[in-house]
């Protein structure tokens, strides 16, 4: 916290400090960011306060859905089905509902006025023999995580996604829009493509703070401390395994941070200058993000987007029969022990070895456990 913070502040801090319930440190965040100093020095603060104020805006919001689930109101949970959930993630007219009916045949109402789509849609993509779930989410605006246009509720369907589709319209200015919808889900604790620090903290009843690490953070020890008293954590064993920033140290300390795979589709791509837009967006952003587009074909599209959830199809096979017609679909770099966990958890324990047909040097050759395979890979378990 500055020094220089006004007496007003550290009232609205305790208060936030002593509150017990999400409304009470809602309100006094609010207080905090009301009465804290507007100068150079406290753009940190201020914006560290208004990503809490988005989180706890959230959550309550997510609390109330849960209610709504239970009643028989409209809700904005939707229940994953298929292989994976992607959400549509766009601002008002950035054509995702198009999206989500050329993709998957949903019936969805496509219109040309902001808002059109008030709750989640999903629909089904078929990708060869995967089934993927796609989930139009409600026009996001810059402010929705503090409450404008739909409030912080379509922010929490992307929150769920295993990926977030970037929907951007090329007609408008795409660069403009991805950095307002990367801000949005920033503040709501979505980090797309990112892995969480490597921290651990072990909370303890008695013992003060025990670092090990503490050199790997900027700022040290005294840093550490000062972040953990923020979160109303006095006794803890703290292990930092990385050199890391204090935002990022302050981030492990969030359990409502979640980490989906990403990317950017540019929508609209026959409007003019959409190729010259395209090569901004992989400027600005290709190092973060990949990058698809309308403009290619369906099919192509389609592949594109599987390949971005980075998953890998495995067929497996009894001795002496064919291959099984539906895949068991995992994650990249899975083994031959992952597809046995997955088919019975005996089979796991009792693996002797696998044959694998695809992408080993000969078919059909014998190979360990710990074989990492490779998509449409065939295996044949030996137990």
């Amino acid at each position: 916290m500055p020094a220089n913070v006004t007496p007003e502040y550290k009232k609205a801090e305790e208060r936030y400090l002593q509150a017990r319930t999400l409304e009470e440190r809602i309100k006094a965040t609010e207080e905090m960011i009301r009465v804290a100093p507007k100068h150079k020095g406290s753009e940190k603060l201020l914006r560290t306060l208004k990503h809490r104020l988005a989180k706890l805006r959230l959550e309550l919001e997510e609390k109330r859905e849960k209610k709504v689930c239970r009643g028989s109101g409209p809700s904005f949970s939707v229940k994953k089905e298929g292989a994976a959930q992607v959400a549509l993630v766009g601002l008002p007219n950035s054509g995702k509902s198009k999206i989500l009916q050329e993709l998957t045949s949903a019936r969805v109402e496509v219109a040309d006025y902001p808002f059109t789509t008030r709750y989640p849609v999903p629909g089904m993509m078929q990708f060869e023999d995967v089934q993927i779930q796609l989930v139009e989410v409600p026009a996001i605006v810059e402010g929705s995580s503090y409450g404008r246009g739909l409030g912080a509720r379509p922010l929490s369907v992307a929150r769920n996604a295993d990926a977030i589709a970037l929907v951007v319209d090329a007609s408008d200015d795409p660069v403009k829009q991805i950095r307002i919808l990367l801000g949005e889900l920033d503040a709501v604790g979505v980090k797309l493509n990112c892995r969480p620090p490597k921290v651990t903290i072990e909370k303890r009843s008695s013992g003060g703070i025990e670092i090990k690490g503490a050199k790997l953070v900027e700022g040290g020890e005294i840093e550490i401390k000062r972040i953990l008293q923020e979160h109303r954590i006095h006794n803890a064993f703290v292990v930092v395994e990385e050199p890391i920033t204090p935002d990022e140290f302050e981030e492990a300390l969030s359990e409502s941070n979640v980490y989906p795979k990403g990317f950017i589709l540019l929508n609209k791509f026959d409007a003019p200058g959409a190729d010259e837009k395209l090569e901004k967006i992989k400027q600005e952003f290709g190092g973060m993000l990949e990058v698809l587009h309308t403009g290619e074909k369906l099919e192509d599209l389609k592949r594109r987007i599987y390949q971005q959830l980075d998953m890998i199809r495995v067929y497996t096979k009894k001795p002496d029969e064919k291959p099984a017609e539906r895949p068991l679909v995992l994650p990249r770099g899975s083994t031959v022990l992952d597809v046995a966990r997955s088919v019975h958890k005996d089979f796991a324990k009792e693996l002797k070895f696998a044959k694998v047909w695809g992408s080993t040097k000969f078919p059909g050759q014998q190979v360990t456990k710990d074989y990492v395979l490779e998509d449409k890979d065939i295996v044949e378990l030996h137990i």
